[in-house]
Protein backbone atom coordinates (compact mmCIF):
# COMPACT_ATOMS: atom_id res chain seq x y z
CA UNK A 1 0.00 0.00 0.00
CA UNK A 2 2.96 2.38 0.80
CA UNK A 3 4.13 1.69 -2.29
CA UNK A 4 1.36 2.28 -4.24
CA UNK A 5 0.73 5.76 -2.56
CA UNK A 6 4.60 6.58 -3.22
CA UNK A 7 4.08 6.02 -6.83
CA UNK A 8 1.12 7.79 -6.60
CA UNK A 9 2.68 11.04 -5.54
CA UNK A 10 5.59 10.58 -7.25
CA UNK A 11 3.38 10.67 -10.92
CA UNK A 12 1.44 13.85 -9.20
CA UNK A 13 4.62 15.72 -8.94
CA UNK A 14 5.62 14.60 -12.62
CA UNK A 15 2.24 16.19 -13.49
CA UNK A 16 2.43 19.06 -12.01
CA UNK A 17 5.89 20.02 -12.75
CA UNK A 18 4.88 19.63 -16.44
CA UNK A 19 1.98 22.07 -15.83
CA UNK A 20 3.96 25.14 -14.43
CA UNK A 21 4.60 27.96 -16.60
CA UNK A 22 8.06 28.13 -18.34
CA UNK A 23 10.33 30.85 -16.61
CA UNK A 24 10.75 34.15 -18.54
CA UNK A 25 13.96 33.99 -21.22
CA UNK A 26 16.85 35.94 -19.77
CA UNK A 27 19.76 37.58 -21.59
CA UNK A 28 23.51 37.43 -20.59
CA UNK A 29 26.11 40.31 -20.30
CA UNK A 30 29.61 39.75 -20.97
CA UNK A 31 32.22 42.27 -20.36
CA UNK A 32 35.95 43.05 -19.82
CA UNK A 33 35.98 39.44 -18.10
CA UNK A 34 32.74 39.36 -16.01
CA UNK A 35 29.15 37.91 -16.91
CA UNK A 36 26.03 38.71 -15.22
CA UNK A 37 22.66 37.03 -16.32
CA UNK A 38 19.61 39.42 -16.62
CA UNK A 39 15.84 38.56 -16.07
CA UNK A 40 13.59 40.91 -18.06
CA UNK A 41 12.35 44.15 -16.64
CA UNK A 42 9.36 44.07 -18.49
CA UNK A 43 8.12 41.02 -20.35
CA UNK A 44 4.57 41.47 -22.13
CA UNK A 45 2.64 38.66 -24.52
CA UNK A 46 0.98 40.28 -27.67
CA UNK A 47 -3.07 39.78 -26.94
CA UNK A 48 -2.69 39.99 -22.76
CA UNK A 49 -3.74 42.42 -20.60
CA UNK A 50 -0.68 41.74 -17.50
CA UNK A 51 2.76 42.23 -17.93
CA UNK A 52 5.59 41.07 -16.21
CA UNK A 53 7.39 44.10 -14.34
CA UNK A 54 10.61 43.98 -12.37
CA UNK A 55 12.84 47.47 -12.45
CA UNK A 56 15.35 46.30 -10.15
CA UNK A 57 16.10 43.27 -12.75
CA UNK A 58 18.77 44.87 -14.37
CA UNK A 59 22.34 43.42 -13.80
CA UNK A 60 25.77 45.44 -13.03
CA UNK A 61 28.76 44.93 -14.26
CA UNK A 62 32.48 47.26 -13.83
CA UNK A 63 34.08 47.95 -17.44
CA UNK A 64 36.70 50.27 -18.60
CA UNK A 65 37.02 52.42 -21.34
CA UNK A 66 36.19 50.97 -24.93
CA UNK A 67 35.33 47.53 -23.65
CA UNK A 68 32.52 45.83 -25.83
CA UNK A 69 29.89 43.96 -23.98
CA UNK A 70 28.86 40.59 -25.85
CA UNK A 71 25.35 39.95 -25.63
CA UNK A 72 23.81 36.71 -25.72
CA UNK A 73 20.11 35.80 -26.07
CA UNK A 74 17.74 33.66 -25.40
CA UNK A 75 15.55 31.63 -28.53
CA UNK A 76 13.06 32.84 -26.84
CA UNK A 77 14.08 36.49 -27.28
CA UNK A 78 15.45 35.71 -31.01
CA UNK A 79 12.37 34.38 -32.24
CA UNK A 80 11.32 38.23 -33.14
CA UNK A 81 13.30 40.70 -33.90
CA UNK A 82 15.36 42.47 -31.42
CA UNK A 83 18.00 45.16 -30.98
CA UNK A 84 20.14 47.03 -28.24
CA UNK A 85 19.69 50.55 -27.13
CA UNK A 86 22.65 52.71 -25.10
CA UNK A 87 24.01 55.19 -23.61
CA UNK A 88 27.21 56.43 -22.65
CA UNK A 89 29.49 59.51 -21.48
CA UNK A 90 31.28 60.83 -24.41
CA UNK A 91 34.88 63.21 -24.05
CA UNK A 92 32.98 66.53 -22.61
CA UNK A 93 30.95 64.54 -20.20
CA UNK A 94 27.77 64.87 -22.25
CA UNK A 95 25.30 61.66 -21.38
CA UNK A 96 24.58 60.79 -25.46
CA UNK A 97 22.36 57.10 -26.48
CA UNK A 98 22.48 54.98 -29.46
CA UNK A 99 21.15 51.83 -30.81
CA UNK A 100 22.36 48.77 -32.47
CA UNK A 101 20.94 47.74 -36.08
CA UNK A 102 17.89 45.56 -35.41
CA UNK A 103 18.27 42.30 -35.40
CA UNK A 104 15.76 39.86 -37.28
CA UNK A 105 17.38 36.69 -38.58
CA UNK A 106 17.07 34.94 -35.55
CA UNK A 107 20.91 35.42 -33.83
CA UNK A 108 21.59 34.63 -30.42
CA UNK A 109 24.29 37.11 -29.52
CA UNK A 110 25.49 40.62 -30.47
CA UNK A 111 28.71 42.45 -29.81
CA UNK A 112 28.07 46.21 -28.93
CA UNK A 113 31.67 48.00 -29.35
CA UNK A 114 31.40 51.68 -27.88
CA UNK A 115 31.92 54.51 -30.13
CA UNK A 116 35.74 55.62 -30.08
CA UNK A 117 34.26 58.82 -28.52
CA UNK A 118 32.51 57.05 -25.32
CA UNK A 119 34.73 57.68 -22.31
CA UNK A 120 32.57 55.19 -20.42
CA UNK A 121 29.26 52.82 -21.21
CA UNK A 122 26.65 53.75 -18.91
CA UNK A 123 23.90 51.59 -20.06
CA UNK A 124 22.72 48.79 -22.23
CA UNK A 125 19.44 47.41 -23.01
CA UNK A 126 18.11 44.25 -24.89
CA UNK A 127 14.99 45.19 -26.83
CA UNK A 128 12.84 42.46 -28.03
CA UNK A 129 10.19 43.91 -30.85
CA UNK A 130 7.03 42.43 -32.09
CA UNK A 131 5.24 43.80 -35.26
CA UNK A 132 1.50 44.87 -33.72
CA UNK A 133 -0.83 46.37 -36.52
CA UNK A 134 2.14 47.51 -38.92
CA UNK A 135 4.10 48.79 -35.85
CA UNK A 136 6.79 47.68 -33.95
CA UNK A 137 6.57 47.30 -30.37
CA UNK A 138 8.56 47.02 -27.49
CA UNK A 139 7.86 43.57 -25.84
CA UNK A 140 10.56 42.77 -23.57
CA UNK A 141 13.73 44.49 -21.68
CA UNK A 142 16.39 43.60 -20.24
CA UNK A 143 19.36 45.79 -18.57
CA UNK A 144 22.92 46.38 -17.75
CA UNK A 145 24.47 48.92 -15.97
CA UNK A 146 28.02 49.99 -15.65
CA UNK A 147 30.37 51.07 -12.96
CA UNK A 148 33.70 51.90 -13.91
CA UNK A 149 36.52 49.80 -13.15
CA UNK A 150 38.75 50.83 -10.56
Amino acid sequence: MRRAITATLAGTAVVLAGCSAPPPPDVTFYTDGESAIASPMGLCEVGKNTCLQDQDAAVTLPTRKGQPVQISVSSKVADSPWGVVFSYVDRDGQQMAASSRLISDGSLSYTLVPPPEAELLIYVEVQKLRAVQGKLVETGIWGLTTRQRA
